[in-house]
Parts: structure tokens; sequence; C-alpha cells
């Protein structure tokens, strides 16, 4: 028998099941006879009421642990007993835990939380062990000190998944905060209904009104760095799967899809986590062809995929990671479907489906681009966010997995505290450090001389990251680490505002861009940067080197991506002072490259016109030679549309210039004319090209415009904030469109006007000359320096070319169309305007330097481009004085953004000006 020893003051509280009852009676009656009492094992009254009253009171909480595990009541009460424990809400002291472990129980079996807790074995029949009554009668928490891990404890710059839930230390609290944000969310809520029994879902509440009583999404945001995919994958599923949520939704089992991120295809990949999830072990699954087909058809199709799937006391979990890649990586129509269908699965009571969704702070404000989420955004999600690390958090982070390692970071904890104070990044800095200075530990003591030698947090890693630069160079001679920094500029999309995000891309594109056309050298640097011995073999973090790249296989296509977004970040960025780039090699050379990520997209939208050309008129789309050399830095796949664009255009450039260099006489003359009218080379080869009817520039392509009915002009709330008042010239007014024009897809081009100049030769038109270009070149640049009667004379000469009637829109038309069917200040939203269009403040490579090629910016929702920023465009309308002034709408390349507003107007008496252009429309002539 146990030594009796002196009773204690309070008494402690025994978890148990159903199933264990005759243990449980047997461990309060032994604990009794080591003067030590217990509370009652069945709790008086309502169960949930009785429960926070005795954990309240108790000086312990013991969890009995049998064949069951941790479910049902036994999950519920460790999860009110962990919450005092971790001083949750901050109402008393911290509440020492103990599990007791049956013979059939190893501490293995034990869900994170409860495996932090030193575990005692007890069998039936046997003594209590005298660990456990002196830590009772002492009242002391004892946490695990067993050496249990092997390896390294610590995860570098890679992210925390599921299976590193032992190593997931400093986030408990915020961990079961996301637990309690699913489910009912009354104070006892489902709890206290199952103090008669069994605890039942409450359906009804899935789809209850707007009380906010019971949620089915939750959100984790926070900024970059901040640890919310580790939270979730690391913290919160672990909770889940081991029956966290029966409590709250009467659910003990738990299916997971996913995690997934949206990427490019969120169709596709929410496909693939359905197919993982319900059709895994089914003898012939649907094939993912087959699922997104389904998922793309009809908005109530994943509701319908996982009631189908519905089984006994089970629920579904989603897990989206990285939501903000629905804004900017899937386009419109993807983006709109799957907005869809979670909102449908989300307000189908019948559909036991809950959805955790993770997204960076800076871009919350996206939302309204998911108008079926907005709807339940505010009274159906339950939003956390994750604040940077608390002190205690850290600390535990660093020590806690050293101890379950053995290892002494005695010398570094304090030191890394310190310097990761505040830092939004805290998190990989540290678990970075941890693993560099773990490679070069002595015995198991990790060094605080190395850790200062290094650098500190900072140091450490761009140290670290230059290292396996000039490892990767010294492998690789003369090409290693120019082509380590291609890959990594490849893997990033560049923000004008400095805060660059991950660009995650085909392992094909990236072999591309680190070998420019050498496989052997592209894999080599990719397995280098990644940590990876052969290609099909990811490296584990953790298990080697720093590695700056992670690679896998998301539905079956091999990917590479960026392993952490710290390596783009800066410290003190927003905060009012210089900005100090945590690893300022790759920031430089972002730097000096940034007009790649400008480039891309142009390349790739114009090899997209190109190939829905009709075949015998694509050589009209083709690059020139300006155009091939702007692209000369990017890299493309080999056999991708780009690619194949850029060999075709060669070709023909080639080809064309073999054709001039043997007939070579004719052009002089076209040479010298060339020059006298301030025009570029290309001319010279183009205009002969003319006199056969060839080359000739395509006419403006018209986009057809729905009828519609708007708000035209300025409106508080949208075009001006609530405490600002609308300028008077531009009056709020309801304006109907039943016949709208087809507004021009850009502002007429050089090549355009140019060609219209050309062919108007010797009509009459002696007066009419080539616009100047001011140094910003011509072809397809928007054209320049021509005012509203030039404008005029081109839409009358474009009409009698084609049959058809083209005019300059109207105010009303510009602005309906500007506005692309969206309630906000500028056509694209109310985001900011970097990266959108150019304009003075845009703060890209032509912001208030000069125009940029046409379509160099995305187009707003009527597939319209430029209608903010390149250029003014002239309208129909004359000014307020009706005959020397005409209106001008859109902003341009050397005015501010308040000229980018879809309200903002101004007029000018017609001049030739560098920063007027203008579009037109095609429609039947104005009445």
């Amino acid at each position: 028998m146990t030594k009796n020893i002196a009773a204690v003051p309070a008494i402690p509280f025994i978890s148990y099941s159903n199933t264990d009852w005759d243990a449980a009676v047997e461990l309060r009656e032994r604990l009794r006879g080591a003067n030590i009492e217990c509370t009652e094992l069945r709790l008086p009254g309502r169960w949930m009421t009785g429960l926070q009253q005795v954990l309240t009171e108790c000086s312990a909480f013991i969890a009995l642990i049998g064949r069951d595990g941790v479910q049902r009541y036994v999950g519920a009460e460790c999860e009110v007993a962990l919450s005092r424990h971790l001083s949750l809400r901050g109402d008393g002291p911290r509440l020492p835990m103990h599990p007791v472990l049956l013979p059939s129980v190893t501490p293995e079996d034990l869900p994170p939380f409860l495996a932090l807790f030193q575990a005692e074995r007890w069998a039936p029949g046997t003594d209590l062990p005298p660990g456990l009554c002196k830590a009772l009668h002492d009242g002391v928490k004892r946490l695990q000190q067993a050496v249990r891990f092997e390896g390294c404890p610590f995860r570098g710059l890679g992210a925390f998944r599921r299976k590193h839930a032992a190593l997931f230390f400093g986030r408990q609290r915020e961990t079961l905060e996301a637990l309690a944000g699913l489910g009912d969310q009354r104070p006892a809520g489902t709890l206290q209904s199952l103090a008669g029994g069994d605890p039942q879902p409450a359906p009804d509440a899935l789809s209850a009104p707007d009380t906010g009583a019971y949620h089915r999404w939750l959100q984790v945001e926070g900024n970059s760095g901040s640890g919310k995919s580790s939270l979730v994958q690391a913290g919160l599923l672990p909770l889940v799967e081991s029956g966290g949520l029966w409590a709250r939704t009467g659910l003990t089992h738990w299916r997971v899809l996913g995690p997934m991120m949206p990427g490019a295809k969120p169709l596709t990949n929410l496909a693939e986590a359905l197919r993982q999830c319900l059709h895994a072990s089914q003898a012939q699954p649907p094939s993912l062809l087959a699922l997104q087909q389904q998922l793309e058809a009809d908005p109530r199709a994943l509701a319908f995929a996982v009631r189908e799937a519905k089984a006994p006391d089970t629920g579904f979990l989603l897990v989206v990671d990285q939501f903000e890649e629905l804004y900017t990586l899937a386009d419109d129509a993807e983006r709109k479907q799957f907005d869809a269908l979670l909102a449908g699965a989300l307000a189908d009571a019948e559909c036991p489906l809950f959805v955790v969704t993770t997204v960076r702070a800076d871009f919350l404000d996206r939302i309204e681009q998911l108008p079926r989420l907005s709807e339940l955004y505010n009274t159906r999600c339950k939003r956390m966010f994750l604040s940077t690390i608390t002190s205690a958090g850290l600390r535990d982070a660093i020590e806690r997995p050293a101890a379950l390692a053995g290892l002494d970071v005695s010398e570094v904890s304090a030191a890394m505290q310190d310097q990761a104070h505040d830092e939004p990044g805290a998190l990989p800095l540290v678990e970075n450090a941890l693993l560099q200075l773990w490679q070069v530990r002595q015995g198991n003591k990790i060094s605080g001389a190395e850790f200062n030698a290094r650098g500190g947090l900072t140091g450490m890693l761009s140290s670290g990251a230059d290292a396996l630069l000039a490892r990767i160079e010294a492998a690789r001679p003369k090409q290693g680490r120019t082509a380590a920094l291609e890959l990594l500029l490849c893997l990033t999309r560049i923000s004008p505002d400095g805060r660059h995000t991950r660009r995650r891309v085909s392992r094909a594109e990236a072999v591309q861009a680190a070998g420019n056309g050498t496989d052997k050298l592209g894999e080599r640097v990719l397995q280098m940067l990644s940590g990876e011995r052969a290609a099909d073999r990811p490296a584990e973090a953790g298990a080697g080197a720093l590695r700056l790249v992670t690679t896998g296989v998301e539905n079956a296509e091999p990917y590479a991506d960026l392993i952490h977004e710290t390596l783009l970040r800066s410290r003190g960025a927003g905060s009012g002072m210089a900005p100090q780039p945590y690893w300022p090699t790759l920031h430089a050379y972002i730097d000096a490259n940034r007009d790649r990520d400008v480039l891309r997209p142009q390349l790739a939208l114009q090899a997209e016109r190109w190939q829905r050309a009709p075949r015998h008129t694509r050589w009209r789309r083709l690059a020139g030679w300006l155009r091939q050399w702007e692209y000369r830095s990017l890299r493309p796949v080999p056999g991708s549309m780009e690619s194949r664009f850029l060999k075709a255009s060669r070709r023909a450039s080639w080809a064309t210039a073999g054709v001039l260099g043997v007939t070579a006489a004719p052009f002089v003359a076209t040479a010298v004319w060339a020059a006298a009218n301030g025009l570029t080379a290309p001319y010279i080869f183009v205009t002969p090209w003319w006199y056969l009817g060839l080359a000739v520039p395509a006419d403006p392509e018209a986009v057809p415009l729905p009828p519609g009915r708007f708000q035209m002009g300025c409106k508080v709330g949208r075009d001006m904030d609530a405490n600002e008042e609308c300028p008077e010239n531009e009056p709020l007014r309801e304006v109907t469109l039943a016949q709208p024009c087809a507004m021009g897809r850009t502002t007429v081009t050089f090549w355009q006007y140019d060609y219209y100049v050309w062919a108007s030769r010797g009509k009459g038109t002696e007066d009419l000359r080539y616009p100047k270009h001011s140094g910003f070149g011509r072809q397809d640049r928007p054209v320049i320096n021509v005012n509203w009667h030039d404008a005029q004379g081109y839409a009358r000469w474009l009409s009698q070319r084609t049959g058809q009637t083209w005019r300059l829109p109207t105010n009303e038309e510009w602005e309906y169309a500007a506005r692309g069917g969206k309630e906000a200040l500028f056509p694209w939203g109310d985001e900011a305007p970097a990266g959108r269009a150019n304009c003075k403040d845009c703060g890209d490579r032509y912001s208030n330097l000069e125009t940029a090629p046409v379509g160099s910016y995305p187009p707003n929702g009527f597939g319209l481009y430029d209608m903010a920023g390149n250029v003014w465009q002239w309208l129909e309308d004359k000014g307020p004085d009706s005959d020397a002034s005409r209106v001008l709408r859109g902003g341009s390349w050397n005015y501010g953004a308040a000229g980018l507003r879809a309200s903002y107007r101004t007029v000018l008496v017609p001049g030739r000006f560098d920063f007027i252009g203008f579009r037109v429309c095609r429609v039947s002539p104005i009445k």
C-alpha cells in the first residue's frame, strides 16, 4: 500500500471514461488511503456547470486514460482543465495536470497537450506511483522531462505539420482558442446539454438565424511569419482528430479534407482534397477530372459530396491554408465558383462540413471578392487574429523541444527571446537559428558563443543563406550563384510596396529558371536549395542544412516553392524607419530585377492573344524586336505557350530581316522617310509590307458592354471617405445605359495611329503628322501628343475603313465601362493602385517616367485595360464652357493616384501633350 502522507487543503479531480469506472473508483480509494481526498466521481447537477465549479476549486487534475483514450467527456474535461492550466482567461493559478496511464496505454498514445505533462503508469490492484502522490501533496505541476526525441527537434524555416505536433510548443493558449472557435459558442453551449446523456449535433443551429451562436467557419488571421499554418496543422488538427470538438459539436470522429492551398486552380485542388479524404479507400475512386467537373458544374457539389459521405458521429473539416491565394492566383471564374461551393456547404444544415482558413492580415480587405462568403463573414465566421508570440510562448518554443531531445539551450535562450521581442517573424527566425546551432552543437550543448559569432537571429539567416549560395557556386563555378538567385526570383511575386510573397511554380518552371535551358544545372541547383538527395525524394526540414526552397507533388504535378516568406521580409517595414532586409542578398537581387514581375504577365497575355487568334492572322500578334529584347530576361518552360510564342516571334523576325536584307535597296527610301518623321527602326522594316497590304496593325478590339444602370459621379463612402466632400464637378446621378457602346479593349496604340497617318497620305490630309513619342517608344505604347481633333479624325477614318461607326466614348459610357460592374473607388476595386496602374504614385518601373505598353496591368471586370492611369483619355463631351474645352478621364503616368478614381474627371482645351491619348468605341451615331 502507498504510504500515508499529510492531507492537502484542496482536492484533485479525476477525469475518466465510463469504461474505466472500476479503475476510477479504485484510484479514488487508493488516494484516500494516502490521505488525498478527491472530488465525487459523478458531478452533481448539470455536468458542465458542476465541472467548471469543481475545476475552479480543485488542487489538481488527474486524467485517467484507458483503452478509449481522450474521447468525449474526458476530452471535454481536459480542454477545460487545460484552459485553467494555461490561464487562458486569467482567472487563477495554473492547474497541475497528471495523466495516469492504464496498462493498455503508452505515452505515445497521448494527444499533444497531455503529452506535455509527466505521465505515470498504473495498473489497478497495485500501489500508486510515489511520484504522483508527492506531486499531489506538494501541489506542483510536473512537465515531461524524459528524453523522447532523437535527432534535431527544430524545424528551421519549414512549417510545422501534423506529424510534428509533439515538437510544437509556445502556442498552446492560441490552439485552445482556435478549438473553441468552432461549434457552439454559447458560454455553456452544447457542453451544457450533455448532462442528461450522450450529446447530439445541433443541425438546426448550423444554419440558424444570424445569432452567432454556432460557427462552422474559423478563420485564423495574422501577419506573414506569425505561424498560422503551424498553429492549424500541428496544434488544432491533432486536437480535432483526437475528439476535441465533441463537446461543442456532439461529433467524436473527424475526417480532414486537406490541408489544401487554393493556388491558381482552386477547384482542382479542392477536387484532390475530396478525392483523398472521401474516396481514397474505394476500389475504383472517381477520377480527379470527374470530381473537378462536378465542382465546376454545380455550386452545390461540395455540399452534396460531403452529405453522401455522411456517417454517424462524424464531422468533416476542410482546411484551406493561404486563403489569400484565391485573390492573388486564381482567376475570376474559379474564385467565384470556389466562393459559391464553400458558402453553399456552410449554409446547408444537412452538410456536416466545417471549414478552417488561414489568411494574411494584409489581404483581409479582399473578402468582398467572395460575395457569397462575405454574407457569412460577420455572422457565421469566427475570426481569430494570431498575434506575435508571447515571451512565455517563445521560451517554451525554444526550451521544450530542446528538453525532449536532451539539449541544453541555456546559453542562447534569453538572448534569442530578447532579439525576437515584438518581431512578427520571431518563430521562423528562432527555429532557423536553433537548427543551424544544432548542426554545430558540442555534445548536447547549444553554443551561445557560436550564436553571437554568427550575428544572432537575423545574422544567422542571412549568413546561412549566403553560405548556401557559396556552396552552390563552388559546385557549379561561374553559374551556381546566379542560377540559385534566378530560381529564388522566379519563386517571388514582387510587390511595388516591398511586401513580396511566395510564388509556387511547377518543377519544370523552376528547373528552367535555374538552368536557363540546361536541365542538369537547373536540377542540381534546385536540389541544393531544397536539400533533396534526388528529384523524387523531397527533403525533410530539420534533417540537414538550411533549406530555402521546398518541393513536393500536388495533384500529381511536382512543384517548387519558397520555404518561408521571411526570406523576402524586412525588419522595421511599415514602422517609419528604414527597412532592414533579413536577407540583403536576395532583397538586392529582387530590386535589381523587379521588372520581371511586370513582364511575366505581359508575356503571358500576349502569348494567349497570339494563341487565340486564327492561324492565318497569328503573325499580327507576334512580338517585335523591341518586345523580344524586353522579354530576354524571362525564362519560360520549353514547350509552354510563352516559349512557343517567343520562338515563333524570333523566327518571324529573322525571316523578315532576311527578306529585307536581300531586298535592302528599296528600304533605303523608307529609312530616310522614317528618320524624317521621327519614327523608330521597326518602321523601316514593316512599312514596305504595308504597301503590299501585309503586317497591317489590327483594328482596335471592341468589347461589348452589357446594358446596365449605375450611379455616376462621386458617392461618399465609395469614391470619397465619409469625412470628405465630393467635388462639385462630379455630381451623383442615376444613369441607365440601354445600349452602351462596345468599348475599345485598350487605348489606341502608336502602331494603329501611325498606320492611320500612313494610310491617309495624299488624301487631303497634309496637316496630319506622325505624333512624337517623347522618347517613350512607339509600337504598342499608347499614342500620345494627339489632340481631341486628331482623335476625332482617327475615329472617322476607322469608320470608313471598317464600315462600322466608331467614335470617342461619352462621359457616361466611359465611367460605366471604367467601373466594370463594381461599386468601388478604382476600376479594379478599393485596393491601392500599386501594381495595378501606371501613375505618379504607383511605384513601378514606369511611374512618373513614361507610358507603359498597353495591357501591362490587369483588366477590370469588363475586360478593359488601362481604364485608370497610363494616359488621360479624350472623351466626346465638351467641357462646361461648351466651346473650347473637352473632358478627360482616367489619369496618367505623371499624375497622382487621385486621378485614377472612376468618378474623377477634368477638362482641357484640345492640345497635344505626352500624357494624353484616347480610346474609341463602336456604336451607332449619337442622336
